[in-house]
């Protein structure tokens, strides 16, 4: 790709996350959602806004549309609510990739909330939070042994980043059996 030097990069940026966007059409009309341009142009300024609450930085278009595939189509969602429901997701994707260190990859998390959404939540996205954080923090307890009383030194969190960082865990495992349905080999790109 040429690029033209009177563009800066956060305009290139923002114009490709559009057209990744954009493309996505084909496949969520199917459900009985279209984006338009505003859907579009929202999407993409609220991912700006969830990476600067967030304090991240990222490459490409995003997480955005991985998030529209994935939730085009379940049955918690409507042509009403799904501009909002994916700005929702949004800015939970990234806050739980900031308290799980990067431990758990992109596509992971997105099948977990997807997973989580439909089949524990039942669309609440409130209940989805509690499932993935709530799960997050039990893991972390775990970790740090749960002996915290005893230890009159101990820090409010259980262990400090660098300790956490210093543990290769499974990220998949932080979720109840309760929160964690049985997967029964359908997913939603096979649609």
């Amino acid at each position: 790709m040429i690029v033209p030097f009177w563009e800066d990069a956060a305009q290139i940026q923002l114009r490709a996350a559009a057209t990744e966007l954009e493309s996505c059409n084909r496949v969520t009309e199917r459900h009985g959602i279209m984006l338009s341009q505003q859907d579009i142009q929202a999407l993409v300024l609220g991912r700006l806004d969830a990476l600067q609450e967030t304090e991240r930085v990222e490459f490409g278009g995003g997480v955005a549309k991985d998030l529209v595939l994935a939730f085009a189509g379940s049955a918690y969602v409507s042509q009403e609510d799904f501009v909002e429901t994916v700005l929702e997701l949004q800015d939970l994707f990234y806050e739980f990739k900031n308290e799980s260190l990067e431990q758990i990859t992109d596509d992971e998390l997105i099948v977990t909330m997807r997973s989580l959404f439909d089949d524990v939540a039942q669309g609440d996205l409130g209940r989805l939070t509690e499932a993935l954080l709530d799960g997050l923090g039990r893991h972390v307890r775990e970790l740090g042994g749960g002996d915290d009383a005893a230890d009159p030194d101990a820090d409010d969190a259980v262990m400090n980043g660098y300790t956490l960082a210093a543990h290769r865990y499974d990220v998949t495992k932080w979720i109840d059996e309760e929160f964690r349905p049985a997967w029964d080999g359908a997913s939603w790109l096979d649609e």
